[in-house]
């Protein structure tokens, strides 16, 4: 499940920026950023581009975002980066089990006990949460001295992941902002991306209504 599974992606077009994003426009964006910060209970840094410094997360947003983390150590930051998160300021971290692989310079398909480790030896390096996604095999989340992991829900039928990645970050995010457990927290993602991976054909969402169901149904 999630991106580590793309060939089960359906057609799918993406645009993407391939020039460096001017420093002015950094700027602006790093600005927004502080201004922001105060108002909300959580952010999410998404960083989808495959070429440094050509996206909305760049190095001067990262400052900022550290100055930011800093200011307001209580303030939930959440970063996914499919170029990995080496370089991001110590803030939760959400990734797939081969940019964790990358992250620490491993190569090939790790066993999940090693995964569990190295998700808790980053958790307690940051002080804050980090989530890994492992396809079919579940997810993994490390907090402090705390480590779990939730299983896949059954496949039901054809699949398509597009949107799954996102899906799993925004439900990691809101469960965390309204104080869930570890568990709990993993548990909601994880009924989410088994919502929007049977969404056939499009950019899935999962709201609550559609996870009280497959809740239902679990039980």
């Amino acid at each position: 499940m999630h991106k580590d599974r793309a060939p089960e992606e359906l057609n799918r077009l993406d645009t993407k920026n391939w020039t460096p994003t001017p420093q002015l426009l950094q700027g602006r964006i790093a600005e927004a950023v502080r201004k922001l910060a105060p108002e909300v209970d959580a952010m999410i840094l998404l960083d989808q581009v495959d070429i440094p410094e050509t996206g909305v997360i760049t190095g001067t947003v990262l400052e900022a975002v550290r100055s930011i983390a800093e200011e307001n150590p209580g303030l939930l930051i959440l970063a996914d980066s499919r170029r990995s998160l080496r370089g991001f300021p110590p803030v939760a971290f959400k990734m797939n089990a081969a940019e964790l692989g990358l992250f620490f310079g491993a190569g090939g398909t790790l066993p999940v006990e090693e995964i569990e480790t190295k998700a808790l030896s980053l958790a307690k390096q940051n002080g804050k949460h980090v989530f890994i996604t492992m396809s079919e095999r579940g997810m993994i989340g490390a907090h402090g001295s705390e480590v779990e992991m939730v299983p896949t829900l059954p496949v039901r039928g054809e699949i398509d992941i597009v949107g799954a990645g996102d899906s799993v970050t925004a439900n990691l995010t809101a469960a965390l902002s309204a104080g869930a457990s570890l568990r709990e927290t993993l548990e909601i993602a994880q009924l989410a991306a088994s919502v929007v991976i049977h969404q056939l054909g499009t950019t899935g969402t999962a709201n609550a209504g559609h996870m009280s169901e497959l809740l239902e149904e679990k039980e």
